[in-house]
């Protein structure tokens, strides 16, 4: 069953892809259009959106194919005669690292749009957004 973190991270990512991406920053309602953004800056977030969806999409693709590849690690560290620690830590890693390059992908996605902002508009998102 999924942990709750699990979707809330997947709502975080569905935001970014969204036409408001920083929109909702930790769950704030934090609207990036209230910087007043220049046109230039909203076709560079466009541009950085599309990008992210791309990459986004094959890292999902790739997680599905994992997961039914992975479905068989619990069975083979659990039936085994004694306890393989380095199967247990490749099942592991295998089916975390993926999830791992996804959070990696957003934060990119999202530093790359903070980068497009003015040291103004920064200043205001993080004070108004961002908590410590």
């Amino acid at each position: 069953m999924r942990s709750t973190a699990f979707y809330a991270r997947i709502l975080l990512c569905a935001a970014l892809l969204s036409g408001s991406a920083l929109a909702y920053a930790n769950g704030q309602g934090c609207d990036i259009r209230q910087l007043s953004l220049s046109a230039e800056q909203q076709d560079q977030l466009r541009r950085l959106r599309a990008d992210y969806r791309h990459r986004s999409e094959a890292l999902l693709m790739q997680m599905r194919s994992a997961r039914q590849y992975a479905a068989g690690g619990p069975r083979a560290v659990l039936t085994a005669p004694t306890f393989d620690e380095n199967l247990a830590r490749h099942y592991v890693n295998g089916k975390y690292a993926l999830q791992m390059q996804r959070e990696i992908e957003s934060l990119r996605a999202q530093h790359a749009m903070f980068q497009v902002l003015t040291p103004q508009q920064r200043q205001e998102w993080l004070l108004r957004c961002v908590q410590s």
